[in-house]
């Protein structure tokens, strides 16, 4: 009893351990994330952008994004432990009969935050499969040594093999604990809603291992605490891609309006996010939204890029494994502040997992997922990166890769190579959030003449922008041009 109150004991002050190394992490992070440098020679909308996620650092031991892997559905659906980055991203362009307009955001992300090691569902499964050929041959050999006894000898024998057998127990044990509560996988969900007047928006973290945050392959589903996206079917065949996580459910009950500025200690805004704390405008412990929509879907899933793989750079040194699900039906309600409404619209939902964009040289990107009024999508992003050559450089210009996927009406997808398409930003948004002062890009020209394409896309109101510890602007788009419709914008670096 005194070894495992000592082995428990130990396996707290780890866990302790690694929850202050995470939280030093944040803090650093959040520090790199929201330093906004300016120099006198610096005018609106001139600033270098910054690492979207602070200065996370690479590692080889994380598994890299290879072009010969095949991206399969509905398998990689699932989390991808082995890598340090992750997201499951959801957006709605939606709106009630009378004509209120909304736009509503729910990601949760995952970051692997151990450099030397990292959890794989192969090495778990491995450490389990060993666990049990360990538990098997002990009871084989206790077994043996039952039927066999002849002498003390051989009685004392056995004895000495069932407390062999038992430490093994308590040892496989309390590793699978110390696994379970110190991972390496942390979880972020951002849940937003943008009415016409009014900005509402959550953040939350979680540890990997303790079962409040998670992603099921079958049936498929993403949470963390109260939030969950969850499919309505529990099993289905391997070819079935829509089955495994269409038509699902939505429900995440979040936020406090951010027209409430961040409250100060000591006249000063708190060094984490954790501390940020809006003033309260409800009661403690009222969400003042409640989300519940039915998704359901009428198109085919997208692979981005080549097949899954989505260069970011041109010499591809920046990359990722990306699908898209842009052809999503929307229906439920939203509760605002006890106001209920019946709401429908289109979503679109992005997965995307990458060891080699938490670091310095993904400097941020400017993405679009567009629903355009002839039935056809267009997703197109504007990447920022920083050569190698360039960090220890003065020079205020990163390299920018463009690229675009158009999809047709009937889900026939054709990448826009670099040379095809514009993003080009054409106006700037001064947003004051969290004490500092950013000129960002909101109103942008897209132009891609091999598909007669040339729209403006432009904030359906000012100020979408998520004050979080990796602070971004986040907001539903109208579209004007060739093409009208609606969409989403998100910009990164900033």
């Amino acid at each position: 009893m005194t070894n495992q109150l000592r082995s428990a004991y130990t396996t707290f002050l780890r866990f302790k351990a690694n929850v202050f190394l995470v939280v030093v992490a944040i803090c650093f992070t959040l520090s790199a994330c929201t330093e906004n440098p300016q120099d006198e020679n610096e005018t609106l909308g001139t600033s270098t952008p910054n690492g979207f996620f602070g200065n996370m650092q690479s590692s080889d031991s994380f598994t890299p994004v290879q072009r010969d892997y095949i991206v399969e559905l509905p398998r990689d659906h699932k989390s991808h432990p082995d890598f340090q980055l992750e997201w499951w991203y959801l957006t709605f362009v939606l709106s009630t009969e009378e004509g209120q307009e909304f736009g509503l955001q729910y990601t949760l992300f995952r970051f692997n935050t151990e450099l030397n090691a990292p959890v794989s569902a192969k090495a778990n499964a491995n450490a389990n499969a060993n666990a049990n050929a360990n538990a098997n041959a002990n009871a084989n050999a206790q077994n043996s040594a039952e039927v066999n006894a002849k002498s003390k000898s051989e009685s004392s024998a056995e004895t000495s093999a069932s407390h062999s057998s038992e430490d093994n127990l308590h040892t496989n044990a309390n590793n699978h604990i110390a696994r379970n509560w110190s991972n390496g996988q942390q979880w972020m969900g951002h849940a937003s809603l943008h009415t016409a007047e009014q900005h509402y928006f959550e953040e939350r973290f979680a540890s990997g291992g303790v079962g409040n945050a998670y992603v099921d392959q079958q049936p498929f589903a993403t949470v963390i605490d109260d939030w969950v996206w969850k499919a309505a079917q529990a099993e289905v065949q391997t070819d079935a891609e829509n089955k495994a996580m269409f038509p699902s459910v939505l429900e995440v009950a979040f936020g406090q309006s951010s027209t409430h500025h961040p409250v100060k200690i000591n006249g000063k805004i708190p060094a984490s996010a954790a501390d940020s704390l809006s003033e309260p405008n409800d009661a403690p412990g009222v969400s003042a939204v409640k989300v519940s929509l039915n998704l359901d879907t009428y198109g085919p899933f997208i692979k981005q890029g080549d097949n899954g793989y989505s260069k970011k750079t041109q010499d591809e040194r920046l990359r990722s494994y990306y699908y898209s699900q842009p052809f999503i039906n929307a229906k439920g309600t939203l509760n605002i502040k006890g106001n209920s409404v019946k709401v429908t619209g289109k979503g679109w939902f992005d997965h995307e997992w990458t060891s080699h964009l938490a670091n310095s040289e993904a400097m941020g990107w400017d993405w679009f997922s567009l629903h355009l009024d002839d039935g056809s999508k267009l997703m197109a992003f504007r990447m920022h990166a920083m050569n190698k050559n360039m960090k220890n450089s003065k020079s205020k210009h990163s390299e920018i890769f463009t690229t675009a996927s158009y999809i047709a009406k009937n889900g026939t997808k054709e990448t826009i190579e670099q040379a095809n398409v514009s993003i080009t930003p054409t106006a700037y948004e001064t947003i004051n959030e969290g004490g500092v002062v950013r000129a960002v890009p909101t109103i942008w020209r897209i132009q891609i003449p091999i598909k007669d394409i040339d729209v403006t896309t432009s904030p359906f109101k000012k100020g979408q922008w998520n004050n979080s510890l990796f602070p971004y602007y986040e907001g539903r788009v109208e579209i004007k041009g060739s093409h009208s419709g609606s969409g989403f914008m998100e910009l990164t670096g900033y």
